[in-house]
């Protein structure tokens, strides 16, 4: 990012170079005679501070850390402002001046009998849900997919979610929508992607948990509306692939589709296909086939993509669907100039993917 050479943050070239300079000095240390204890310390210091380089460099690269408060959250587990809400709460919930202001961000549990999934998500009550003129109305929801590795909460940590939105709102920007942020791999495969498939052998049915169970669940707990014309699903990286594969596959459930940096069809986890084998099941989970099945009469939702140019594995795939959407309908294709696959690119998207979507929901 411009200007976090000056700028002593996680980020910051300065950081790199202090580590740079630091290991350097313990080098120094090692290589000369003298007391073994001194040599001994110097070694584990040297291997601390390479580890410290390396996480600091793929840091600066994904942009996902971009204060230390990020970084201090993070690790201890905090999410300043989120407030733990127990299975049942949810349309009870009483106002108070920040609410009204600010809106609500709980930590909750989201589960559903059809998928025998319970896993733990954010969601984002807008200040009008608090407000006395909207307390009898529903409103549209956005579903948000994270990446792999990942969790929900990286859409606070690394994106700002509830803050970029607030700022929208403030200019007229964008509309109030409850946004819905689902774990979508949860802890069974090691926070490692199930590609929100519904996985054959009595594998996780994540499809079913996000397109079903979770939508059930927050309509049931909160004032907001059913799936179809007022609910929309986004999401970055894998969950870029999560968001555009299920508004296919679910068509009448989603009135807007968008993915950030997304690939457009299903890949190998560790090596091993997901599908084992299975053709007919690989296909109906394919966005580029689906899309290139669909008719001038069929109900699809608008889609919004979004690719760096600095990534041309991204830039390409996303140019490849839009080119077989557009076949139904005009598809905007969002580019960010000199960014990657990272929360770098990510970061100037999501206000144009908010107003997007929470206007055409």
């Amino acid at each position: 990012m411009g200007g976090d050479i000056f700028v002593f943050g996680p980020q910051s070239m300065i950081l790199l170079i202090l580590l740079v300079a630091g290991f350097a000095g313990l080098a120094y240390v090692l290589a000369r005679p003298g007391m073994l204890v001194l040599r001994i310390g110097a070694g584990v210091l040297s291997f601390a501070v390479a580890a410290v380089f390396g996480t600091a460099g793929v840091n600066r690269y994904y942009d996902y850390y971009q204060t230390w408060g990020d970084l201090f959250n993070d690790l201890s587990g905090r999410q300043p402002g989120v407030v733990a809400l127990p299975p049942e709460g949810g349309k009870q919930l009483t106002a108070g001046r920040d609410r009204v202001k600010n809106g609500l961000l709980v930590d909750t549990q989201l589960g559903g009998a059809q998928s025998a999934i319970t896993r733990n998500g954010l969601v984002y009550l807008p200040p009008q849900y608090f407000q006395p003129k909207y307390t009898n109305v529903n409103f549209p929801v956005l579903e948000l997919l994270h990446g792999s590795p990942g969790h929900p909460s990286d859409w606070q940590t690394g994106l700002h979610l509830t803050e970029t939105y607030q700022r929208l709102m403030a200019k007229h920007q964008a509309k109030p929508v409850i946004l819905v942020i689902p774990d979508i791999n949860g802890t069974s495969h090691g926070n490692i992607g199930s590609q929100c498939l519904n996985l054959p052998g009595g594998g996780a049915q994540s499809d079913t948990y996000l397109s079903q169970d979770v939508p059930a669940d927050v309509t049931r707990r909160f004032r907001a509306d059913p799936v179809g014309p007022h609910w929309g699903i986004a999401g970055f990286s894998e969950g870029g692939f999560c968001a555009v594969n299920l508004a296919l596959r679910h068509p009448r459930s989603y009135k807007v589709a968008g993915s950030m940096s997304g690939y457009f069809q299903p890949l190998p986890e560790r090596g091993v296909d997901p599908f084992e084998g299975d053709a007919k099941l690989r296909l109906a989970n394919d966005p580029v086939w689906l899309a290139s099945k669909v008719t001038p009469l069929d109900q699809i939702p608008s889609f919004w993509l979004m690719a760096g140019t600095s990534d041309r594995g991204d830039l390409q795939s996303a140019r490849a669907f839009q080119s077989v959407l557009n076949r139904h309908s005009p598809t905007p294709l969002v580019t960010i100039p000199r960014a990657r696959h990272s929360f770098a690119a990510w970061n100037p998207a999501l206000p144009k993917l908010l107003t997007w979507a929470t206007t055409r929901l």
